[in-house]
């Protein structure tokens, strides 16, 4: 008897030994030597760089340096991805990354995603968009992905009809017995042109510039539904390297509160978190689904 507990607490001690061991292994499997990586984003604003000092700051928890290497020009972040010559980039949206992997044969892809520039029409004749008349004008950008999301907000706000099925609609697809008419603007012409036109949606970029108020806007349009989910802006990397751990703790870093809750206040409304289960913004807006 004697001998069968003494094996008995020989094995109570091993597995104890065993048992005590695992989490320090685990603990030690999940930890990387540190790791610098260059990301790369595009003429940042002022909020734009307190968001990546926290961002920063989180991915150090996770042995990771961020650099950032800033580009002025939209044709070069995703080249310099490409080329390798960047871990990671952060200043498209899913359209534009789908157009860009077309164009250049590229299959660069979404890890992670970050922020919404919440669409915005403008009138100075109108304070709501019921007040626009039947045959009115409304301005929008005339390059292609900001047109097509012009439209869709223009849908949203009952001002326009367009033809079903069509990811991409320009005012061809704009379909008779629309409400409005929409006047195709270059985009750095939508602001000057509310002296002219009933109302007009203007991006947040000549906004800011302008100093207007964005909560001066008659309508908002999150964009952010099965149909239009391709405008939220996302961080990029090479497919070949969207499961390295400094990827995911990259986008882990992005991801956290504390940044989901500096761009919503910062931002005035202009730029919102949106990737799933971020802070929720405090502006009004209206959606579809």
């Amino acid at each position: 008897m004697k001998k069968v507990f003494t094996a008995f607490a020989t094995v109570l001690t091993v597995a104890s030994v065993a048992s005590a061991a695992t989490p320090a292994v685990a603990s030690a499997a999940k930890k990387h030597a540190p790791k610098t990586i260059k990301v790369g984003i595009n003429s940042p604003s002022k909020v734009d760089e307190g968001v990546w000092k926290l961002v920063k700051k989180n991915a150090a928890k996770y042995n990771l340096k961020i650099k950032l290497v800033t580009f002025t020009d939209f044709n070069q972040p995703n080249q310099a991805l490409a080329e390798g010559n960047l871990d990671a980039n952060a200043f498209q949206h899913y359209a534009y990354l789908k157009d860009w992997n077309k164009a250049h044969d590229t299959d660069l892809v979404a890890v992670g995603e970050t922020t919404l520039g919440p669409g915005r029409l403008y009138s100075n004749k109108y304070k709501s968009v019921k007040d626009i008349p039947e045959g009115g004008t409304v301005a929008v950008a005339n390059d292609p992905t900001n047109e097509a999301r012009a439209l869709f907000l223009l849908k949203s706000a009952g001002l326009i009809k367009l033809k079903k099925g069509v990811e991409s609609p320009t005012v061809k697809d704009v379909l008779a017995g629309s409400k409005v008419q929409v006047k195709e603007l270059a985009a750095d012409q939508t602001l000057a042109s509310l002296n002219s036109v009933d109302a007009a949606v203007i991006s947040a970029t000549f906004v800011e510039a302008a100093k207007k108020d964005p909560n001066s806007a008659i309508y908002v349009w999150t964009a952010n539904n099965k149909n239009t989910h391709q405008w939220i802006n996302i961080i990029a990397a090479q497919k070949k390297n969207k499961n390295k751990w400094y990827i995911k703790d990259l986008v882990k870093a992005y991801h956290k509160k504390n940044v989901g809750n500096y761009i919503n206040k910062e931002n005035n409304g202009t730029s919102i978190a949106a990737w799933k289960g971020a802070p929720k913004p405090t502006i009004k807006t209206a959606d579809t689904k």
